[in-house]
């Protein structure tokens, strides 16, 4: 197998609120949407994935949990510290909740937290050890 992820879906309980949050809120483009219940979004590298719990459910075949407890978290890397204080300003302004306000991080970083529709985090950062290439792909240091 490939390292890589190819998908990543988040499980809400308002598969229209998260869309309208990503969609309208952050501008983001919806590139497919089969059901009310179901947006797919088209990132760099992969697809990001909104589902309502229920359809989510649905397609595993099993009970989906209502926890959103941190445990996983999406991020979001900027350019600069500057883009961070927009894109957390534009997330607040598009909904989200704040969690933790831009700061500098004890790596090195610039960071900061949102809780998004549907209870998710969002980290917004900037990475100073990594490249944010034109299309927003990231590009990791070479190991050492």
């Amino acid at each position: 197998m490939e390292q890589r992820i190819s998908m990543v879906t988040l499980a809400v309980p308002d598969a229209s609120e998260a869309r309208r949050f990503f969609e309208v809120g952050l501008g983001w483009q919806v590139n497919a949407a089969p059901s009310p219940d179901i947006a797919f979004f088209q990132i760099p590298g992969g697809v990001f994935a909104i589902y309502s719990r229920e359809a989510l459910a649905r397609e595993i075949g099993r009970p989906v949990t209502d926890h959103t407890t941190g445990a996983v978290t999406l991020a979001w890397n900027g350019r600069s510290e500057e883009d961070v204080d927009q894109a957390f300003q534009k997330a607040l302004s598009a909904g989200a909740k704040p969690v933790k306000h831009p700061e500098k991080a004890f790596w090195g970083g610039y960071s900061s937290y949102v809780g998004v529709p549907g209870g998710h985090q969002l980290e917004i950062a900037h990475n100073p050890f990594w490249s944010v290439e034109p299309d927003g792909a990231i590009t990791l240091p070479p190991p050492q």
